[in-house]
């Protein structure tokens, strides 16, 4: 099934322009047969080519499209190989709001190595006006700082999928795989009796307010804006360059504003995904439309937030 509807999501037009002349060429051949067979061919014949052209070179284009999730940088909202519906006429009448979910042609800073145009599905963070900065998560214990990639290296003994371990700082503690993990196992994961334990969970501050994000598979292991980071750094000395980024304050408080026209995406996977920390912000034209309804698969249906 996945592979039937990954085909039928990227059939090109010159391929569905090429099937239902086939179709029709088919119900002309059956409807000139006597036999009540040969007339039946050709009417599903005409209903499909009727059906291929409305959906594919009318509903498609201009309205609603499928498609299917081909990275887990929108975990947990959205895993590998889910199958999505996105509405294309909303963003025709209204400009993305803070939070939705959105699919987008990807700039050519996120796919140099690649010379196809690829689709990529983030959440909007920072609309034109917004001052984003972002804060990583980190644990203190006696004194020493650990990020996640360190408690990850530390923690793996209470992941049920190692290669796959999450953890989440939260204001009441460590979680690894939705778990939360007691005092007593920290200490003796970090080979402490009685540590000093200090959590402090990453977050995204939208105009100075932390935002409430329960949908992201964990807090942010990076700061941003960073011009420390060589690549980070790079990619908002062009962006602030060319008028499409602002930097604000200095230091800790060091923040983007989002000028007209952009829009800031970060995926659900904060720190396993490819968006605006770093390809910079997203040109307004190149939104496709917004995530609407997940049909596949059929245990995870339903409407997508």
């Amino acid at each position: 099934m996945n592979g039937i509807t990954e085909w039928l999501a990227n059939l090109s037009w010159q391929s569905v322009v090429i099937i239902i002349i086939a179709l029709l060429g088919l119900r002309y051949a059956m409807h000139r047969q006597a036999s009540p067979t040969a007339r039946s061919v050709a009417e599903i014949a005409e209903s499909l080519s009727i059906a291929m052209g409305l959906v594919f070179l009318i509903i498609r284009p201009f309205f609603v499209q499928a498609f299917f999730i081909p990275s887990p940088s929108m975990v947990p909202t959205l895993l590998v190989r889910d199958h999505i519906l996105v509405n294309k006429t909303v963003y025709k009448i209204r400009d993305p709001g803070p939070g939705e979910i959105v699919v987008f042609k990807a700039p050519p800073e996120a796919t140099m190595n690649s010379h196809k145009q690829a689709d990529f599905i983030k959440r909007v963070i920072g609309v034109p006006g917004d001052e984003i900065r972002v804060s990583p998560g980190y644990v203190v214990v006696d004194s020493k700082v650990y990020n996640h990639r360190d408690l990850a290296d530390i923690l793996l003994h209470a992941s049920s999928d190692p290669d796959e371990i999450v953890v989440k700082l939260k204001k009441n503690g460590v979680y690894v795989d939705g778990r939360r993990i007691g005092k007593e196992e920290l200490a003796a994961a970090f080979g402490i009796e009685d540590p000093k334990i200090e959590v402090h969970p990453g977050y995204v501050e939208r105009n100075g307010k932390r935002l409430v994000e329960p949908y992201v598979a964990e807090d942010p292991d990076t700061a941003y804006p960073d011009q420390s980071d060589l690549n980070m750094g790079f990619i908002l000395e062009k962006a602030v360059a060319e008028g499409r980024l602002e930097l604000v304050g200095n230091g800790e408080g060091l923040r983007v504003r989002v000028p007209d026209g952009q829009l800031l995406m970060m995926g659900d996977n904060r720190n396993n995904s490819s968006d605006s920390r770093f390809w910079g912000p997203l040109d307004r034209s190149e939104v496709v439309g917004r995530a609407m309804f997940r049909f596949w698969p059929l245990a995870r249906i339903g409407w997508v937030r």
